[in-house]
Order: structure tokens, then sequence, then C-alpha cells
């Protein structure tokens, strides 16, 4: 069943029960209002019967059709002075008005009653109650419609937002859709679903751009390789120079694959799949001793760290980007010097002056200045550092340092 009958159905129901109610109470009050005017009359006719017997011809006047009767010895009621009540019988609730069929009759203490027939009250009841059906049926089935055609209008962009995905996954090109002037829990699902596509193309691009960038750096050490082992195939084994030369080609170019392009996409990927992370208290006096000590063992430089106070975080991102960071500057740069707070890390460096178009892109992948593209790197270090900066909920950047140089920071 569709949503748009089931609302319909829904709201047809509550109708319905609107309907059985206020119908209900109008026929019950009308009934009332039209059968209580008679029991008037029978009181009336009541007292003056009990007032007094001799009554009976001014009682009679008070209905065109009435008559006044007797009890007789075997139970039965008959008209005074007159015939038989053609087998009249009601229940004797003395003093209490009765409706016996078209009969309004009463009986008094005294052994007489007041009745008269009046055919017009079943009829008028009769007559209200088809009135009544006739227009509960009109309501129940313009509210049925009525309801479909509301619900109908109100889900239509709920409709083109079906007919836009199943377009979608036929055709594989994504669609947005217009959301016009609208203003309501619809449009805020169509602004969502706008969003959700723009996000799904933009990992699309990126996935392209990924693709051609991985595409772009296999290439050259790939043809490296494959020159370096047709030479050996060639020449290598006849001449011990060309073979080793080769050789040691092949695995340099194999280890620079592997360290400056395999393992930085796998550590991407990694990042990029944690979902959560570990916070605890890093004390950033400690931490500046450990990158000094690294860097000076790996790169044989001592790198300046001021550094006071504790950093409240996940070890391992915030070594990570503090790493790439540091082994960037002091690739590319000179006098590097690092600057640590509880809320705010900065390397600074002197190096080359890079405009706000370089800037803006240093955090894209495979990115690299164009001085930079000696293939001493793949140019995903600072991407690693954004994705890492993210999973924390953390901010990085870069900005010109005077006179020139850089500097890179981390942010809470």
């Amino acid at each position: 069943m569709k949503l748009r009958t089931k609302i319909a159905l829904s709201m047809t129901g509550f109708m319905l029960f609107l309907l059985i109610t206020s119908f209900g109470v109008a026929w019950l009050v009308s009934r009332h209002q039209i059968i209580d005017s008679r029991y008037d009359v029978l009181r009336q006719a009541l007292s003056l019967l009990e007032e007094d017997a001799r009554n009976r011809d001014a009682v009679v006047s008070l209905h065109e059709d009435s008559v006044v009767l007797e009890r007789q010895a075997n139970g039965e009621w008959a008209i005074v002075g007159g015939s038989s009540a053609d087998g009249l019988r009601f229940p004797v609730n003395y003093g209490e008005p009765e409706l016996v069929g078209d009969w309004f009759v009463i009986a008094t203490s005294n052994g007489l009653a007041y009745g008269f027939e009046d055919a017009a009250v079943s009829e008028t009841l009769r007559t209200l109650a088809t009135i009544l059906l006739i227009i509960f049926m009109i309501a129940v089935a313009m509210t049925f419609i009525g309801s479909l055609w509301i619900v109908r209008q109100g889900l239509a962009p709920l409709r083109y937002l079906e007919m836009t995905m199943q377009r979608i996954t036929a055709s594989g090109t994504l669609e947005t859709i217009e959301v016009g002037e609208r203003n309501d829990e619809v449009a805020t699902l169509a602004t969502g679903f706008n969003q959700m596509i723009a996000r799904v193309e933009g990992s699309m691009d990126q996935q392209r751009r990924f693709v051609a960038d991985v595409s772009h750096e296999l290439k050259t050490p790939l043809t490296v390789i494959e020159g370096y082992a047709k030479l050996l195939r060639r020449w290598g084994q006849s001449d011990p120079a060309v073979r080793d030369e080769a050789i040691d080609h092949i695995l340099t170019e194999s280890r620079q694959m592997r360290e400056d392009l395999i393992d930085p996409m796998l550590e991407l990927s990694r990042f990029t799949a944690l979902e959560d992370v570990e916070d605890e208290e890093i004390d950033l006096l400690e931490l500046g001793g450990y990158l000094t000590e690294r860097f000076e063992r790996s790169h044989g430089k001592r790198v300046p760290i001021e550094a006071a106070g504790t950093w409240v975080g996940h070890r391992d991102s915030l070594q990570r980007l503090l790493v790439i960071f540091i082994d960037n500057s002091l690739k590319y740069a000179a006098d590097t010097r690092v600057t640590m707070t509880p809320t705010r890390i900065e390397v600074r460096d002197h190096g080359p002056t890079l405009d706000e178009e370089e800037r803006m892109r240093l955090f894209d992948r495979f990115y690299r200045l164009d001085e930079a593209r000696d293939r001493s790197g793949s140019g995903l270090g600072l991407a690693i550092a954004k994705e890492v900066a993210d999973l924390n909920g953390w901010s990085v950047g870069s900005y010109a340092n005077a006179p020139t140089g850089s500097i890179f920071y981390v942010a809470k």
C-alpha cells in the first residue's frame, strides 16, 4: 500500500470517528426533542386525569387523535364509552409516558390511560435518519477523495525524489532536486538529498583524481624499473658492472616507490577508515624531547623545540602530524623551529615563498610544488596530516613567515 493511501485512509478513519460521534449525538438530541414534545402532552393529560376523572373530555382536546382508555377486568384497555382499543398493548408504568409503535400513551394510578397515535413521528425519524446517513456517506467519500488529493499534492516532491533516484540507479548519472520556495519537511529532505549527492560527486571526483594521480606517480618508477630490467636482460649477464648498476637502481626505485607512495597511501587509508580515537593527556615537553632526538638521529639536525603544558588528544595522531610538518620543513626549508602550547602548535621555517594559490593546495593529495618535483616525495604527507587533524577535530593550515618561509600549525 502506498504512503498516500495510508495517510488518506488514516484521515478518513479519523473523520469517520468524528462523523459517527457528531451524527449520533445529533440523532439522539433530535429524537429526544421530537418525542419529548409529545411526552409533554401526555404529562398534561396525566395531570388532568389524576386531578379528576371527569376531565376526560378536556383531555381528549389536547390532541386531535387522542383517546381516553380504561383498564378492563381482563387486563386489556378499551376506549372509554367506545369500542376496544384494537388490541393495543403497552407496559403499564404508571405516571411515565411511553411510545408503543406509533402510539404515545400514559397510564394513571386510577385505572385510566391516555394515548394518541402519531405516525408522523416515525416518518420524521426515518427521514432524519436517511438524511443523516446520506450526509454521512457523502462526507466519508469526500474526505477520502480530498485526503488523497491533498496528500498527493503534498508528496509530489517525494515522488519526484523517487523518480530521480530511479534515474540515478538506471543511468549512473547523479542529479539534484529543485527545492524552490518550499520551507517544509519535504524541502528539508530534498536539501539533504542534494547535499548527499554533492558529497557523492565530490567523493567520486576525488577518487578519479586519486586514481589518476596514483597512476601518474607509479608510471615513473615502473618505467625506470622496466628499463633497468631490460638492460639487465640484454647486457647484465655478460657485463657485471651493468648487472650491479641495474640491480641497484631496481632496488632503489622499488624501495622509494614503497616508502614514498605505497606506505603513505596505506597510512592515508588507515587514518581515513578510523571512526574514533581515544584522547589522553600528552606531556608536550616529553613529546618535544622525543621529536628532537628522532630528527637528530634520522636527519642529523637538531630541531629547536619550545614546549610547555599538556595537549589532550590522541598521542599517535599528534606525533604523526608533527613528524610530517617537521620532515617537510627540514626537506624543503631551513632554520626549522617548533613552538608547542596546550591549544596550538607551530612549525616555522625560512624557505620558498608561496603564493596564495599554492598555499591553498598544500594539503591536497599528490600536490607538490614545482621546485619539489625531484621525486623525493609523493605529495601525500600533508594530505595525511589533514586527514589526521580532521579525525581528531583539529584544524591545520599554513601561512607565510616573514620575510620568507612558512608556518604550519595545528590548533584545537
